[in-house]
């Protein structure tokens, strides 16, 4: 029973000494979290933002041409079925094929039509060719009428002054109405004329089109005009081209696809407008990729957007921001998520405090150093932060104890 009572009370004691000292290790982290030592070290800050790998370099597979031509009055067409996104393809190979019902129907629409055209230009010209034949004839009629009233007019010599008068007459008459039968033939047959170069014009323009739809009928099926990755576009609503969607014949639109040359990297990102102030041409950049496990590969900024913009994945403005990769590796892959560091600051001696150490008062920052444990407020100059401390470009020195939270600290 004693040796059992023994055992209790050591069991006890034990307990109280671990309870004891984890309070005074409390006390003791307490009284060490009030202050921060400056010492110079390593500082580094960065901006973290997500991007996304393409090549520097990419040939556009844009829509055919010939499909946006307004005289075949295709608007859209659907998509029958196109390679998978992200393939390899070669020179020539399949990449999207697109329904060509509407093709199909506009030419035999537009072959019914050449046949009236070509009828209405075959009786057009027999038209013509009858028309001036019987005009022709007129004329030489009317000269035969000349012929015999100008022989009546030298006969009438020998007959009196009125009738020699009334031949003459008749003379001038006749001359006059053969000059109006060749103008009036000379008009109709450039009427005639004008009418059958319109039907040709007509008869062309319907072959041009024929042709056309013929061109587009083979421009349905688009292949690859270089090897690369297939990298399929965006429709106007921002959604990825697919099997049985539709998609705009307007030539001037945005690329059916892209195959990108991965030999050269860039990243594609968005910097907040907040933090574009922050950044600059030139910037040094880490980028890893989630898809890659320890791949780590430097670059920096090439280009930042000169205006914002409005982004669906950010509640505000946004700038385009490229990051040239400095080299590539065989894993990167188009559109694939990457993780841009952009190095802000990086300095091997540098002297930082704590973000929790700095008060800013009226737009001037300053921290509570402890001197003989009172607090000296001594203003600082501050340059860029990270996420838990920032640099002092003046203000403190090397050793300076200041105070952690100095509004909510007593020394």
């Amino acid at each position: 029973m004693a040796v059992k009572r023994k055992h209790i009370v050591i069991t006890v004691a034990a307990i109280c000494i671990i309870a004891i000292a984890a309070f005074a290790g409390t006390l003791t982290t307490s009284k060490s979290e009030k202050f921060y030592v400056v010492e110079k070290g390593p500082f580094e800050a960065t901006l973290n933002c997500k991007g996304e790998i393409k090549g520097l370099v990419a040939t556009p597979i844009p829509m055919p041409k010939i499909l946006g031509d307004r005289d075949l009055r295709i608007w859209q067409l659907k998509i029958l079925d196109l390679a998978q996104d992200g393939k390899y393809v070669k020179k020539g190979d399949f990449i999207m094929q697109l329904d060509a019902s509407q093709i199909v129907s506009g030419m035999r629409e537009e072959q019914q039509n050449l046949e009236t055209e070509e009828a209405d230009l075959k009786n057009a010209k027999i038209d013509s060719t009858v028309r001036l034949t019987e005009l022709r004839e007129d004329i030489k009629n009317a000269k035969l009428d000349l012929e015999y009233n100008k022989i009546d007019l030298e006969q009438s010599i020998y007959e009196s002054a009125a009738y020699q008068r009334k031949a003459q007459m008749t003379y001038k008459k006749a001359e006059n109405a053969i000059a109006k039968k060749q103008r009036d033939y000379q008009l109709e047959q450039n009427k005639l004329k004008m009418q059958v170069a319109r039907s040709e014009e007509r008869v062309k323009r319907s072959q041009e089109r024929i042709g056309k739809f013929q061109q587009a009928m083979q421009a349905a099926r688009i292949t690859a005009p270089e090897d690369g990755i297939v990298i399929f576009g965006e429709n106007w609503d921002g959604t990825k081209y697919s099997k049985d969607g539709d998609i705009s014949t307007w030539s001037f639109g945005p690329p059916i696809a892209t195959l990108p040359d991965m030999s050269e990297v860039i990243s594609e990102t968005y910097v907040k407008e907040i933090d574009i102030s922050k950044i600059n041409v030139g910037d040094k950049v880490r980028v890893s990729f989630d898809a890659l496990e320890e791949v780590t590969i430097n670059g920096e900024i090439k280009s930042i957007a000169r205006v914002g913009e409005d982004h669906k994945d950010f509640d505000m403005k946004v700038f385009k921001v490229i990051i040239h990769l400095n080299d590539t590796n065989d894993g990167l892959k188009p559109a694939m998520s990457s993780n841009n560091e952009i190095i802000l600051a990086s300095e091997d001696e540098a002297v930082f405090v704590p973000l929790k150490a700095v008060v800013s008062e009226n737009g001037e920052d300053f921290v509570y150093v402890s001197v003989h444990n009172n607090k000296q407020k001594t203003p600082i100059t501050t340059g860029v932060e990270n996420d838990e401390f920032v640099l002092v470009k003046s203000g403190l020195n090397e050793g300076d104890k200041v105070i952690l939270n100095p509004q909510q600290q007593e020394i």
